[in-house]
């Protein structure tokens, strides 16, 4: 019995003609990396626009303020840590799971909530940087920007590979709702631990440290 992996003796003639080298990545995870290098650059075009235009016209800025109270933080900011991490977690997950599920919009959807969340966060970093001390700034915003962001990121990442397989299934050629199922498991593995963390570190190590550099 022959030891060749391939089915038929076509299968084998086509392997003996396949480069030597191959990629290090199987193709999920090179789709994936390329996905989240689009995330990656649309979020800093937005950051920059935001940033940019608060810049040139503080009233923009501070509008980006106002709005951003109102659509995220309201009133929550003056409950105890358990309810703000527990509030704060709403929120940021609500936030993960429109930019997946968008990625059903042939990922349009994504791509606008990415954008202007970018916007937001660049707007508010440039009206926050003129008010307050860069070390107080980058003390409220590392602890749980290293992993919200990664959250944000990888839930654009996987809604625009949701848009290519309903792309590819709408011209016949994929499973948009296997790969719905596939991609849905990893949000849940990944993505929903990361901002669970991220809110538990802003509602109760943030203002910690802050007090510290009051």
């Amino acid at each position: 019995m022959s030891d060749r992996p391939w089915k038929d003796e076509e299968e084998y003639q086509e392997g003996l003609s396949e480069p030597a080298t191959t990629s290090r990545y199987t193709p999920f995870q090179q789709e994936f990396l390329r996905y989240l290098g689009i995330s990656v650059l649309v979020f800093v075009v937005g950051c920059t626009g935001g940033f940019m235009s608060s810049q040139a016209n503080p009233e923009f800025g501070e509008s980006l303020v106002n709005l951003f109270k109102e659509m995220i933080t309201n009133d929550i900011m003056s409950d105890a840590p358990p309810l703000l991490a527990l509030q704060l977690f709403l929120n940021n997950l609500e936030s993960c799971v429109m930019l997946f599920l968008g990625g059903a919009i042939l990922g349009v959807v994504t791509l606008l909530v990415l954008s202007f969340n970018g916007l937001i966060i660049g707007g508010i970093l440039e009206v926050v940087r003129g008010k307050t001390d860069i070390v107080v700034m980058l003390a409220s915003i590392i602890p749980h920007g290293i992993f919200e962001l990664p959250a944000v990121l990888v839930s654009s990442t996987l809604g625009l590979m949701l848009g290519r397989a309903v792309m590819l299934e709408l011209v016949g050629q994929g499973d948009a709702s296997g790969k719905a199922i596939v991609l849905g498991g990893l949000f849940v593995r990944y993505v929903v631990p990361f901002i669970a963390i991220a809110a538990c570190i802003e509602a109760f190590i943030t203002p910690a440290v802050l007090g510290m550099l009051a």
